[in-house]
């Protein structure tokens, strides 16, 4: 003999399910509230996944954030960054919808233990462009990277891929200067050159190696000698 499922129910089952789904319908108006400020973007559509690799910082998975938006900090935002247009991308709760922030009203943003900041060139200080720059180090000095990429069509075979370029800044006494090499982050620290270069060499510190831990540590030591 087949029951029917009403039967077989305990008693109060659906009243309790009755208070589960208010619940939960409660949890999805409070998310849409606390977050109803960051979905006034334009829809973000994906790239064509016929191109190589991936135009997201890192691996490009969905990771939870925050973003201070239009003067409101945001937290347990799930978004990407994706570097080839510098869009930063939330998904709309409960949707299946992607939202591109507007980058003017987006001050800075935190993903994967990164902070983005937003930096904008003025009179004295032109040599970087509008956009976001990653914060490697922030002290006296700041040191700061800026993740690119491109799309790369092989000329043989026509096939697409993602190519990612790395640009580091160090901003001190109010001055940006581009560094590419140890000789050119020795240059921004001229003044305290022969004990940097010391501790470059006790410390087995390779900028060929691994670049953004070098300027960091050349960096760090540079503010600890002089503050």
């Amino acid at each position: 003999m087949i029951w029917p499922v009403a039967v077989l129910a305990q008693p109060g089952a659906a009243g309790d399910q009755e208070v589960t789904n208010q619940k939960a319908v409660a949890l999805f108006y409070n998310n849409i509230n606390d977050h109803a400020g960051l979905y006034n973007g334009s829809e973000y559509i994906m790239y064509d996944q016929r191109i190589k690799g991936t135009p997201y910082f890192l691996d490009g998975s969905q990771q939870l954030g925050s973003v201070f938006y239009n003067g409101t900090l945001y937290n347990n935002v799930t978004l990407i960054y994706e570097t080839t247009t510098e869009s930063v991308v939330v998904r709309e709760f409960g949707q299946g919808i992607f939202i591109s922030l507007v980058n003017e009203k987006l001050n800075y943003f935190s993903l994967l233990g990164h902070t983005f900041v937003h930096l904008m060139p003025d009179s004295s200080n032109k040599i970087i462009n509008n956009g976001f720059y990653d914060q490697l180090y922030n002290g006296p000095t700041t040191v700061y990277a800026k993740r690119q990429k491109t799309v790369y069509e092989d000329p043989r075979t026509f096939e697409k891929s993602f190519v990612e370029s790395n640009h580091y800044y160090v901003y001190k006494d109010n001055v940006f200067y581009e560094v590419d090499g140890k000789n050119s982050v020795l240059g921004v620290f001229k003044n305290k050159k022969k004990d940097l270069v010391k501790y470059i060499r006790q410390n087995d510190i390779s900028y060929k190696r691994d670049p953004e831990t070098a300027i960091v540590k050349m960096a760090e030591y540079y503010d600890k000698l002089t503050h």
